[in-house]
C-alpha cells in the first residue's frame, strides 16, 4: 500500500508523515490463482493475534501450511506486517506450527529516527527484550505459553506499545463479498440505532439509485411455534433462531418504496421486507454498508473478498470511489479487494501501483505482483497510456485462465 513515484492520480495518495500511501489496492487473477488466499492470509494473522490470549495451553494453533510442495507442508507458517501508528512505523511478525510459536519479533522506527529499533525478539522460549524501549515486556516471557504470542501477553498487562499494536489489528476489517455471515448484524445495528455511518449509508443508497426511499430495522415477529414449523431449516439453525427469539434479537430490514399511479405520480409509500423483495445486489450493498462506512469514518482498513459478486460494475465503481475520493475518505481509510470486474481496469480508476495480479508459479504457489513493477518479454514496463483491460484479457500480464481453443485477441 505504499505509493511509488509515478505521477498518476496524485490527489488520491494518502499522506502519513513522510510516507505516501495508497487508499485502494485491487487484485486480479484466474480462479484458484490465490486472490482469496492473499486476503485470507491477512485475516488469519489478525485472528491469531486477536485470539491468542484466549487459547488453552494444549490447544492447537490455526496451522494450514501450503501442501502442494514437499518442503512447505512441513515448514512453519510466517506472517509479517508493517503499519503506522502515532507517526511511528512498526514491523511485527511471527512464525508458528500447530503446536507452538517458533519466532516472534517487534521493531519500530520513530519519526525522529532512520534506523529500526528492536523492541523484542523471540526464538521459541528464548527472549531478547529491550530494557530501554520495551520495558512493558520485561519478565513477561515467563508468563507466556509456548502456543501464545508474547505481544498479546504484554497487552494483557496494559503495555502501552503492545496495546497500540493490538489496536491496529482490531482495526483490520475483513468481509466476504458473497456471504453476509458475520457483518450483517453489525449493519443492522448501525441502521436501527442510527450509529456512525448511518447518514452516509442512506446518502449512498440515494446516490446509487437503488430504488427505495428509506431503510429501517425492526424486531421481527417470530414465535417459537413459527421456528418449529420450519421443516426445511437444519436443526442447528433452528436452535440459533430459537435462542435469538428468546433474547428478542430477531430483526428484519425494511425498505420503503414509492407507490405510483398509471401516470407515474407518487401516491403512497409502502414498506417491503428487504430479504424477500430486494434484489441480491441491493441486499449485498445494504449488508456491506456497515463495515464500509465504519471503516471510512474511523480510518481503518477493509478487506473484501469478491467485491463485485452480485453487483453491477457501476455499483462496484461507486464503492471504490468512496475510498479514492479525499472528500469521502477524510481519515485515510484503505480498501483492499479482489475482483474479476475488468471494467475497473482503467487509468481513470487506478494508478498502476494499485493494480495487482496473482499467478501460479511452477510449484503451484501464488506469485503476487503489481502492474507498475511488471516487465514484459521485451524488458519493457507498462506505460500509463496502455489499455490495461484489453492487455489483461489478452494475457499480456498473465494472471488469466488458459482455456484451450479460445483466441482472446479476437471477438
Amino acid at each position: 500500500m505504499e505509493a511509488t513515484n509515478i505521477r498518476e492520480l496524485p490527489e488520491c495518495v494518502l499522506q502519513e508523515e513522510n510516507m505516501r500511501l495508497l487508499p485502494v489496492a485491487v487484485i486480479y487473477g484466474a480462479n484458484s490463482g490465490g486472490k482469496s488466499n492473499v486476503l485470507r492470509a491477512m485475516s488469519v494473522m489478525r485472528f491469531l493475534v486477536m485470539t491468542s490470549s484466549k487459547i488453552n495451553p494444549d490447544e492447537r494453533l490455526h496451522y494450514d501450511p501450503f501442501k502442494l510442495d514437499l518442503i512447505s507442508r512441513t515448514q512453519p507458517t510466517k506472517f509479517e506486517i508493517l503499519f503506522i501508528r502515532d507517526k511511528t512505523i512498526y514491523r511485527y511478525g511471527f512464525s508458528y506450527d500447530a503446536r507452538q510459536i517458533k519466532e516472534e519479533y517487534l521493531f519500530m522506527t520513530p519519526p525522529e529516527k532512520r534506523a529500526e529499533i528492536m523492541l523484542f525478539l523471540r526464538a521459541e522460549d528464548e527472549y531478547d527484550i529491550s530494557e530501554k524501549y520495551f520495558e512493558e515486556g520485561l519478565h513477561l516471557d515467563k508468563k507466556t505459553l509456548p502456543n501464545r504470542l508474547f505481544l498479546t501477553v504484554a497487552a494483557q498487562f496494559n503495555g502501552d506499545i503492545s496495546q497500540k499494536v493490538m489496536k491496529c489489528f482490531a482495526e483490520l476489517n475483513s468481509i466476504n463479498g458473497i456471504e453476509a455471515t458475520g457483518y450483517e448484524g453489525f449493519t443492522m445495528e448501525m441502521i436501527s440505532k442510527h450509529k456512525d455511518g448511518y447518514k452516509q449509508a442512506i446518502q449512498f443508497f440515494h446516490d446509487t439509485q437503488l430504488g427505495f426511499n428509506n431503510l429501517a430495522v425492526r424486531q421481527k415477529s417470530l414465535t417459537k411455534d413459527m421456528v418449529e414449523s420450519l421443516s426445511h431449516v437444519p436443526d442447528g439453525i433452528k436452535k440459533d433462531l430459537m435462542e435469538e427469539v428468546q433474547k428478542g434479537n430477531v430483526m428484519e430490514t425494511l425498505t420503503t418504496h414509492n407507490i405510483k399511479d398509471a401516470n407515474g405520480k407518487v401516491v403512497d409509500e409502502e414498506e417491503f421486507q428487504e430479504s424477500t423483495m430486494e434484489s441480491e445486489g441491493t441486499k449485498k450493498i445494504i449488508e456491506m454498508s456497515g463495515p464500509i462506512f465504519d471503516t471510512l469514518i474511523h480510518g481503518e482498513v477493509l478487506l473484501i473478498d469478491e467485491l463485485d459478486a452480485k453487483l453491477h460494475p457501476i455499483l462496484t465503481r461507486h464503492i471504490v470511489r468512496l475510498f479514492m475520493d479525499p472528500m469521502s475518505n477524510k481519515h485515510n481509510a484503505q480498501l483492499i479487494f479482489n475482483t474479476h470486474d475488468t471494467n475497473l481496469l482503467s487509468k481513470k480508476n487506478f494508478r498502476r501501483d494499485q493494480i495487482w495480479f496473482v499467478e501460479k508459479d511452477k510449484t503451484d504457489s501464488t506469485d503476487l505482483y503489481s502492474l507498475v513493477e511488471f516487465i514484459d518479454e521485451q524488458g519493457k514496463k507498462v506505460r500509463n497510456d496502455s489499455s490495461y483491460e484489453k492487455d489483461y484479457i489478452n494475457g499480456r500480464y498473465g494472471a488469466i485462465p488458459f482455456i484451450g481453443g479460445l483466441d482472446y485477441g479476437k471477438e
